[in-house]
This record gives structure tokens, C-alpha cells and sequence, in this order.
């Protein structure tokens, strides 16, 4: 019996309208720790946000709920017509209270020195699902977008298709409550470390620029008292502003 077939992808790009991932400014920094073990962590709220012309839209489709997703980015071209071509990648389905599909690019984020390229921690967020949830508060164009993509995009665990994007003007926060915005911090010594930030971390979509991708604070971490403090002393550039709550 013949396996079911991937539907054809549309046209390759012409003129499209491409987006501009960046990183809004980190916000909600905080350090912990766990209350029954010795684990320390720096928390945050991160914000991948879409500062281009044209909207972020990924396509995911499989042959079965037992095949490999084909992830694909679509584009708006000129005409009203849409457009593809394969970004690769996977999706995979969302733990940690998150119901949904996600798109495994995401964000990476790690701990240094400042001044020094030594990651002294580092995490890669499994993945995204994308969707127009916060405006930002200083529009790249000039003018709000309407929202686009809703949250419920990236539903259904039995789908075999789903649509996830990003409009421009519009953010994607994760607050600093889940456990995927944080960084173990346990063992460093007191001191000043450089927190970073960066979406499409593998540059698997198309984009006008991929250096606003990326964003660092200045932390004085104090880890030697009960409970552990984090002071932000120094940001550095954002690619995109922060986002109306």
C-alpha cells in the first residue's frame, strides 16, 4: 500500500514581502531558587517580534499523524498570490503547559561574562507557536496591522495541517512564569554576567535582517544570599521596541 503523499508546494518566491524577526527588549528579570534543592535560575520574559514589511507565515503539513512534518515558509507576494519554499526544521508538540504545536526554531539564550564569548550557561527554547498576541509600541511602519493569526493556529495534536505566523508590528511574548525562560544559575560566583537573547537562532527563515535577531542584558547576579537577587545594570541594542501589556 502506497504511502499518502505531501500536498504540492506552491510556487517558488518571487517578489515576496518579507519579514524581520527581532528580539523586543528582555523584561521581568528575576533569580530564584527551588525550595527543596540548591538549584538557583534567572528568569525572564523574552518577545520574538516581527519588525519587517511582510508577515512571518509558517506552513507545517504531514501525510499522517504517524509522518514528518514538512515546515515550509509562505509569502505574500505582489498579486495577492501566495508563495513557498521548504525552511526545514520540525514541529513539535508543545510540554510545560503548552498545549499546542510548535515550530522547533524558537529562541536560544546563555549566560556569559561580559566581554567574553565563554557560555557559562546556555538553553535552546524547543519552539515557538507564533501567533499576533501583543502590539509593539513603537510600529515599524508607522501604522498598526491587524492581527492575522490567532493563538488557536497552532491547536489540534491529530491535525495534519496548521497555519502559525507573525504580523508586522506584532510580538510574541513568553513570560518569565514558564519553565523555559530560565537559566540555572547555580554554582557561579557572585558577580556581573551578560544574559543573551536571539531568534531563528539557525536562520531557517527568510528575512530582510538577521543581525537585529539578537539582544543581551547586564546582570548583577547575587547568589550568595536567601533569596538569590538580579539587578539589570546594562542593556544592549533591540532590534524592536517593547510590547503594549
Amino acid at each position: 500500500m502506497r504511502a499518502p503523499a505531501l500536498p504540492e508546494l506552491l510556487p517558488p518566491p518571487n517578489a515576496p514581502a518579507l519579514p524581520d524577526l527581532a528580539m523586543a527588549p528582555l523584561a521581568d528579570v528575576s533569580a530564584s531558587g527551588a525550595v527543596d534543592t540548591s538549584e538557583q535560575y534567572i528568569s525572564f520574559t523574552a518577545a520574538v517580534a516581527n519588525v519587517g514589511d511582510g508577515a512571518l507565515l509558517v506552513h507545517a503539513v504531514r501525510a499522517d499523524e504517524r509522518g514528518r512534518w514538512r515546515v515550509s515558509q509562505r509569502f505574500d507576494e505582489p498579486d495577492g498570490s501566495l508563495s513557498e519554499k521548504v525552511a526545514g526544521g520540525d514541529v513539535v508538540w508543545g510540554g510545560h503547559g503548552h498545549g499546542h504545536w510548535h515550530v522547533h526554531m524558537g529562541a536560544s539564550y546563555w549566560l556569559t561574562r561580559p566581554g567574553s564569548n565563554d557560555r557559562l550557561r546556555r538553553y535552546d527554547k524547543v519552539g515557538f507557536c507564533f501567533f499576533d498576541q501583543a502590539p509593539l509600541v513603537v510600529q515599524p511602519s508607522g501604522s498598526l496591522s491587524r492581527p492575522r493569526f490567532p493563538k488557536t493556529g497552532c491547536n489540534g495534536e491529530a491535525r495534519l495541517e496548521f497555519t502559525m505566523g507573525l504580523s508586522p508590528g506584532w510580538a510574541d511574548p513568553y513570560p518569565w512564569t514558564l519553565p523555559d525562560q530560565r537559566l540555572r544559575v547555580d554554582g557561579l560566583e557572585d558577580g556581573v554576567y551578560r544574559l543573551w537573547a536571539t531568534a531563528d537562532p539557525a536562520e531557517l527563515f527568510r528575512e530582510t535582517d538577521e543581525v537585529n535577531n539578537l539582544t543581551w542584558i547586564d546582570v548583577r547576579l547575587t547568589l550568595s544570599v536567601a533569596p538569590p537577587r538580579a539587578e539589570v545594570i546594562r542593556r544592549g541594542p533591540a532590534g524592536a521596541s517593547t510590547w503594549v501589556t
